[in-house]
């Protein structure tokens, strides 16, 4: 008796301590994914800086290439004219001068050149001055240029940690084997992201992932730092209906989940390149156009978690898409942005 009672003991001693292992365990990943979400936010912060940044020396960049050299221009052509005008000066020295005439050619040139030198004079004050604004603006340019390269390497710093943080939680987090093959099958048989979205649904992906159904009201956040250049509504060339919003950023800017949900899918589909699908329950938002994923199907986001990575080629700005869709039919995500931002405007 004494015996069993000790090996109660015992199971109940190694069944609480598994328990308190896997909560520690628990409360460990709940901590390194809001760390994550901390350094996402940051970042985000830090890429409308450098944004900014870079708008201000584009606009330098402008004013420095149209003030001075049309100044400049323009007083070489009087410089050309006072010139040609001291020339023709000269040969009217060597002209018949006709008696009858009270002003000879010489003192016609005279008289035209002195008005000439004035606005001459007027001309040159203005190229100086348009010289020391470009001495300013130069100065300006290399204070905005080394401000602009601290805010990079500090974000690239940030982005070392967020790749790395992220990492961590990729080898913590638990693989569903079973629920990927289903999601996945369902996908390989999807010829459209229309057909994906209506085999998601009827194979009701929430209930595959989580035996429940997940039910939260729908806010949408920008998922990338950028601007607008697309918007649902707008015609494609082929003059069909755009059905998404498109979002141009800076290369290798970081995507964050622009809704709370569940990721019922991630991974490449057809053309879209990389996408990850989040579902609330009734909506389902479609998110595309980045080069890496950092989520896995079957984990609930929360808005402004880390998902991915754009392109880093500095060859062009990436640009990333978002749709949304209900019961199959497409909706204009701005009616549910926590935020507005005229098309274009960053």
């Amino acid at each position: 008796m004494r015996v069993l009672c000790v090996l109660f003991a015992s199971l109940f001693f190694l069944h609480d301590a598994c328990f308190c292992q896997q909560s520690s365990a628990k409360k460990a990943s709940v901590e390194c994914k809001r760390e994550l979400k901390e350094l996402c936010k940051k970042a985000f912060e830090l890429e409308q800086k450098i944004l900014k940044e870079e708008e201000v020396l584009d606009c330098i960049n402008q004013e420095e290439r149209t003030s001075a050299p049309v100044v400049k221009n323009k007083y070489e052509i009087l410089a050309r004219c006072l010139t040609l005008l001291c020339d023709i000066q000269r040969s009217s020295k060597i002209l018949t001068i006709n008696p009858d005439e009270k002003i000879n050619d010489f003192v016609r040139c005279s008289i035209v050149i002195k008005n000439f030198a004035s606005y001459f004079k007027s001309i040159g004050g203005q190229l100086g001055k348009a010289g020391s604004e470009v001495v300013a603006l130069k100065r300006e340019k290399n204070i905005k240029k080394k401000r602009l390269q601290e805010l990079i390497d500090e974000y690239e710093k940030l982005v070392k940690k967020i790749d790395e943080k992220a990492a961590e939680i990729a080898k913590s987090r638990p693989e569903n084997v079973i629920q990927s093959d289903v999601v996945y099958h369902i996908a390989s048989k999807s010829e459209s992201i229309e057909e994906l979205d209506a085999e998601l649904e009827a194979e009701n992906a929430i209930g595959v992932l989580k035996n429940t159904r997940i039910s939260t009201e729908l806010s949408l956040d920008y998922p990338v730092c950028g601007k607008i250049v697309t918007e649902f509504g707008d015609k494609n060339p082929d003059g069909e209906m755009i059905c998404y919003i498109s979002f141009e950023t800076r290369p290798g800017a970081i995507v964050r989940s622009p809704a709370k949900g569940c990721v019922v899918f991630a991974g490449k589909f057809l053309g879209y390149g990389n996408m990850v699908i989040i579902s609330n329950g009734d909506y389902r938002v479609f998110v595309y156009g980045m080069d890496t994923i950092a989520t896995s199907i079957g984990e609930f986001l929360e808005i402004g978690d880390y998902i991915g990575k754009m392109n880093a080629s500095p060859l062009s700005n990436p640009v990333l898409k978002m749709e949304l869709k209900k019961t199959g039919e497409s909706l204009d995500p701005r009616h549910w942005m926590l935020q507005t931002i005229e098309k274009g405007k960053k």
